[in-house]
């Protein structure tokens, strides 16, 4: 026992002089707080489409810098020269559709070559899905049925829900060019519009979930995004300097430390225990620093408990200290096992979801993102938003099954290490 604990003691001291652990320490805990104190307006994205025409200064304006324009929405670009209340009338019921972003220019200043050269500049420096172009007959060409020549319609990305606005935009076409061939003009077709409009009942949006669905309202979704962000930035912290412990075995193997180690009468078992308890102190210090910076930043609310939120790191942290110290150990070489660790992190983290929802991805993205640890603890933290203490279990049980994997994997790698030497 005696030789366990002078071993355990040289650990920490060796660990404590290493400026790059004591950097990752600090510095992760320090930003991550910083992520959860951020602001909800500043911290998401408004998840909700402007459902109303948004107008633009010009025809140069870029539609992302539009209103309220969202990261995934379907931008629908304007080059209005019509601009009649037939053509508002159209782009309204687009953007009621709430699956399209409407931004208007007024060009009916423009000609069509000025126009078609701007939309040659916005298919490449703008982020819209298409380019609209109302010409200034548009009325006309509705009421005579030649709708095509009334309009141009650019495809500017392969965007598959372009084909979804062509068919709603000729829909709306199509029920105004009926209206016209009953022998209406277009006082009349407006007088019928504007009754239909006032008759229309107001939109009520009502989530629709399914049984095992967790459903957050707008301000535990931001909460979500941001313990999101900080989990990306705190494992960040946990699997380097999990990798300063896989440094001083890597050390010990090379300078024949090892060898003296083994002969002083611990066995195998002993030392890797020892690494492990390493793991162990690593993620207590950081979940440690994390506390104290929380409680400095003083008021800070998230929607989870401080002190269940420190558990859940604690434990994040304990699974990727334990994964980078096996996989430092396993490559073998110090900057490999850098290059390797940040690798595991960045993909990981990235499939997680842990910077950007998973819900509108593939059912094989889905799957594979619950092979992420990441995944299972914004799981949770997901459940523990929503007022449910179930993910306590679950949180363990994940742990413990993560650990029993990470480990099982390094004892094989390191027998076969020690079966070749």
């Amino acid at each position: 026992m005696s030789h366990f604990l002078t071993l355990l003691k040289i650990n920490i001291k060796l660990l404590l002089r290493n400026k790059g652990f004591l950097f990752f320490l600090v510095v992760t805990p320090i930003v991550s707080v910083i992520i959860l104190g951020l602001k909800t307006e500043t911290a998401i994205i408004n998840k909700e489409y402007n459902e109303e025409i948004n107008e633009l200064k010009d025809a140069s304006s870029k539609a992302i810098y539009c209103g309220n324009s969202q990261a995934f929405a379907f931008i629908v670009k304007v080059y209005d020269s019509s601009m009649t209340e037939l053509s508002g009338y159209i782009l309204e019921k687009l953007a009621n559709t709430g699956m399209f972003f409407v931004c208007r220019a007024d060009t009916n200043k423009m000609t069509d070559e000025e126009i078609l050269k701007q939309a040659e500049k916005d298919a490449f420096n703008d982020r819209a899905g298409t380019i609209l172009y109302l010409k200034k007959d548009f009325e006309k060409g509705i009421a005579e049925g030649n709708i095509q020549k009334s309009l141009i319609t650019y495809e500017v990305s392969g965007d598959k829900r372009f084909e979804i606005f062509t068919e709603a935009l000729n829909v709306y076409l199509e029920q105004l060019h009926m209206l016209y061939s009953t022998g209406m003009d277009t006082k009349e077709v407006l007088e019928v519009i504007r009754t239909i409009q006032k008759r229309q009942p107001a939109k009520e949006i009502i989530n629709i979930s399914k049984k095992n669905d967790i459903v957050l309202d707008e301000e535990q979704s931001s909460a979500k995004d941001k313990i999101g962000y900080a989990f990306a930035i705190i494992t960040l912290g946990f699997v380097f300097c999990g990798v300063c412990v896989a440094y001083t075995v890597i050390e010990e193997q090379e300078n024949k430390v090892y060898t003296r180690i083994m002969l002083s009468g611990i066995n195998m078992f002993e030392y890797l225990v020892v690494k492990f308890v390493m793991a162990i102190i690593i993620s207590g210090l950081q979940t440690g620093v994390l506390g104290i910076c929380m409680y400095a930043r003083g008021e800070l609310d998230f929607g989870i408990d401080k002190i269940v939120f420190l558990g859940i790191i604690f434990l994040l942290g304990l699974v990727f200290s334990v994964l980078s110290l096996c996989t430092g150990v396993l490559v073998g070489d110090i900057m490999s096992a850098n290059y390797t660790v940040f690798t595991i992190w960045s993909i990981s983290s990235l499939l997680a979801g842990l910077y950007f929802p998973l819900d509108n991805t593939s059912s094989t993205l889905k799957a594979v993102s619950f092979l992420m640890p990441q995944k299972w603890f914004i799981k949770a933290s997901e459940i523990l938003l929503s007022g449910d203490k179930s993910a306590y279990t679950m949180l363990l049980c994940v742990t413990a099954a993560y650990l029993i994997i990470i480990a099982s994997i390094g004892g094989v790698g390191l027998k076969i290490q020690h079966q070749d030497n």
